[in-house]
């Protein structure tokens, strides 16, 4: 995560987030993940007014979740994000889950989005002053 602009969540467990044995449902981490990158997009100056002003808007291309321990009720969850590349029109940004009580990592994930003109629904180059938002060092 070093040199990447990071934005950290914490998100108090509700047994509306668990499943049937109990542990945090893994559609909550998608969701979580979505929220955050949102979140933190919004927070770096690009919201979804900004997007549409652009004619384009990120596209998930591709979750993945690595899984390590369960959260349960009464938990309390960190998620941060950052941005760990850009180029072109694709975007990789990563994600670590870890409960606050006791520092423990939970989850790591990453996802990769395109970016697509909302035009045309095709691929579109990432524009220099959004490179800058997301890449420059703290």
């Amino acid at each position: 995560m070093e040199n990447r602009i990071a934005y950290r969540k914490e998100i108090n467990i509700i047994p509306g987030y668990l499943d049937a044995m109990q542990h945090v449902n893994n559609v909550w981490y998608v969701q979580w993940m979505q929220d955050v990158a949102i979140e933190h997009s919004t927070a770096q100056g690009w919201g979804t007014q900004q997007y549409l002003d652009f004619g384009a808007a990120w596209f998930v291309r591709r979750h993945t979740i690595d899984y390590i321990h369960p959260l349960k009720a009464g938990d309390t969850v960190v998620v941060e994000t950052w941005v760990q590349e850009m180029k072109h029109v694709s975007c990789l940004r990563q994600y670590r889950f870890t409960r606050a009580a006791d520092n423990e990592i939970i989850a790591t994930a990453e996802t990769k989005w395109g970016l697509v003109s909302l035009s045309t629904g095709r691929p579109t180059r990432i524009p220099a002053e959004m490179l800058e938002r997301f890449t420059s060092p703290f």
